[in-house]
């Protein structure tokens, strides 16, 4: 879909469509719930609805954790729309699901499982006593034909079910299939995979028209693309040749993660798409069009560069971003490091005495089980064959402090090699931490500085590499659809990022909180009039905390920024109505062509509208697993707020104050 021309500020609101609550959803937001949360947007001046992925993830709660970068979460379905002139629905159906529509929607959050289960079984007990109208129905045959990446979801679903919901890797059969196998498969059980291509049929046709009827109010649609998807998922198992297994995508330690993040999602073989033109990314993003006017790329620094890690390792510290700029053994011997010495600088190696005063007591042991001597001629041992990677040592079947210490060894290494380079071609990245390493702090003064050197020298080759790499893979994304691109580029990000988006004309993303001059002393807040205009401003989004809850966070700087928001006083204790209105008013006066506020954070200017504590309206805390996440929902319905009409009369009159601005260049 298009998003059309640009004529003014706009304005747009965040939420989860299962946050969404209405009298007919039955436990969750619905797709067709889409239609009168549109219709409140459009009272209250608003221009823009941003939601989470849906995806299909099956039990997951996580919508950044699906099953498949196509098909849509059977969860989202209106299950009373299906009763049409082509479907029968038997009386005691209806009963079910009204009742227990009823029964879902009295909860305060999302019960994923009851909601999820009861819909399944629902759709299957329709799906039964309508097989024969579905397998003859032209209108869902020929929507089939023109979905290609139907039948691989369908047939990936049946064996999911097949095998207990277990992983494909563990499946005895049909876990590296050939297109043949698939096509056959689809063949010889039409029942059961027709079933999930039915249910896919009525997602579409039910998503279609709460979009269109949306298109149709001037609102626009905003979507939400994952770079990544899951490994247990269709995509990566049927095709698997546009995945690199051997390598895991994560994030690099930081100041909120010392052993950095591994998010277990399988890296790309962009050489593979390319070769292809990119087919599996453009047939995925001319999917998301068929619903969206604009959508977000999340982490879109991982299309400059990813941090990967290799696949049995459990956290993000021995990983290394690629695409990179490598040194040669060449680069290396220039400075002085002869190939014993690269040897040890890539693989952990320590004297006998110096294990012994680090385990004290256990060494010994630890040394027979964990150790061998690395040659007759020296003390020097290194990790046993068998101690190849964090998995293993975390699993070993000892006391944490001596897990502990193992890990801290094997992470002692100041070189990882390129696993892809040629065998007579070594090629070598530091690792995170190399300056802090034993075997790096135990080189000669000059060899430390040299080797350091080098490694600066070698930074700007790495962000001309980022530059090329992001401007080919943004360019495909941004040419493949008539959608507005918007980018989340947050975290540390490359020097080159910034062009790039700004010649593509991909929105990037600032959220006030990090939007700060971090080179400065108390890193002082950037005026989000200062925002770039290609950009989105948002003062919270679904990993943060609310309005509220950041409030109320004892270690942010309230203090600092209360100033800003030109309210006497003292900084309250906790975010009042008046002190709401003004960060929303600051936010709608960004020079971002785009502000989005949080579905939460709208209601906070109201004390009625409000749950009764900041917990509760909290989306999602990332890294975290809990019943919790993903489970927030409204507390009032959305027909509550329609006939609210001082409270939107209130926002109208904040969004018009941002709507009335001049739009200049």
């Amino acid at each position: 879909m298009k998003f059309g021309a640009i004529t003014h500020y706009l304005t747009g609101v965040a939420v989860p469509v299962s946050a969404i609550r209405t009298e007919e959803g039955c436990g969750i937001g619905e797709f067709l719930d889409l239609v009168p949360f549109g219709a409140w947007c459009k009272k209250a001046g608003l221009d823009v609805i941003q939601i989470l992925p849906i995806n299909d993830t099956g039990r997951d709660t996580s919508p950044y954790n699906a099953l498949t970068a196509f098909a849509l979460h059977p969860i989202y379905i209106r299950l009373q729309e299906l009763a049409t002139d082509k479907l029968e629905l038997k009386e005691d159906f209806a009963t079910e699901i009204k009742e227990t529509t009823a029964t879902l929607n009295a909860l305060k959050s999302v019960n994923y499982n009851e909601v999820g289960q009861f819909k399944l079984t629902m759709l299957k007990k329709i799906y039964t006593l309508n097989k024969t109208r579905i397998l003859s129905n032209k209108d869902i045959l020929s929507w089939i034909q023109s979905k290609p990446w139907l039948k691989q979801y369908t047939v990936y679903r049946v064996l999911k079910d097949l095998n207990e919901q277990r992983h494909w890797q563990s499946w005895s059969s049909l876990n590296n299939p050939s297109t043949s196998d698939i096509e056959g498969f689809w063949d010889k059980h039409t029942d059961e995979v027709m079933f999930y291509a039915w249910v896919q049929f009525e997602l579409d046709g039910q998503l279609t028209k709460a979009s269109r009827a949306l298109e149709d109010m001037g609102l626009r649609l905003k979507g939400d693309i994952p770079i990544l998807i899951n490994e247990d998922s269709a995509d990566v198992w049927a095709q698997r040749q546009y995945f690199d297994l051997s390598q895991r995508a994560g994030a690099p330690p930081d100041m909120f993660s010392e052993k950095g993040q591994n998010w277990r999602f399988p890296c790309y073989n962009w050489a593979a798409l390319e070769k292809e033109d990119y087919k599996w990314w453009r047939q995925r993003l001319k999917q998301a069009a068929n619903f969206y006017h604009t959508y977000r790329i999340d982490h879109v620094l991982g299309f400059f560069r990813i941090w990967q890690i290799p696949e049995p390792e459990h956290t993000g510290v021995l990983g290394s971003y690629e695409p990179a700029s490598w040194l040669s053994k060449t680069d290396l011997k220039v400075i002085g490091f002869d190939d014993e010495t690269l040897k040890h600088m890539v693989i952990p190696t320590f004297t006998k005495s110096y294990i012994r005063s680090f385990f004290g007591n256990d060494s010994e042991r630890v040394i027979n089980n964990y150790f061998l001597l690395a040659s007759v001629n020296n003390d020097n041992y290194i990790f046993a064959n068998n101690i190849s990677s964090e998995n293993v040592i975390m699993s070993l079947p000892e006391e944490l402090h001596i897990k502990d210490k193992l890990l801290e060894l094997y992470w002692d290494r100041v070189m990882l090699t390129n696993p892809k380079a040629p065998r007579d071609q070594y090629q070598y990245q530091p690792t995170w931490f190399y300056y802090k390493t034993r075997t790096f702090n135990n080189l000669p003064e000059v060899q430390r500085k040299q080797l350091n050197e080098l490694i600066e020298r070698n930074k700007p080759r790495h962000e001309e590499i980022w530059k090329v790499n992001g401007r080919r893979l943004l360019k495909m994304m941004a040419e493949t659809t008539d959608m507005l691109v918007c980018a989340e580029d947050l975290g540390a990000i490359p020097d080159c990022v910034p062009g790039v988006l700004a010649e593509m004309k991909i929105l990037g993303l600032r959220i006030e909180r990090w939007a700060r001059e971090y080179t400065k002393p108390d890193a002082p807040y950037i005026p989000p009039a200062q925002y770039p205009r290609l950009s989105v401003a948002s003062p919270s989004v679904h990993d943060t905390s609310t309005l509220r809850g950041l409030w109320e966070e004892p270690n942010w700087d309230r203090n600092q920024y209360f100033p800003l928001l030109g309210l006497s006083g003292a900084a309250p204790n906790y975010l009042t109505t008046e002190v709401a209105a003004s960060i929303i008013r600051r936010n709608l006066g960004a020079n971002s062509l785009i502000t989005i506020i949080l579905l939460p954070d709208l209601l906070s200017l109201y004390y009625n509208l409000r749950t009764s504590s900041p917990e509760e309206e909290r989306i999602n805390v990332p890294g975290t697993y809990n019943d919790k996440n993903w489970t927030y929902r409204m507390k009032d319905t959305v027909s509550y707020l329609l006939e609210y009409n001082e409270y939107n009369m209130y926002i109208k009159g904040l969004v018009d104050e941002r709507r009335n601005r001049p739009l200049k260049d």
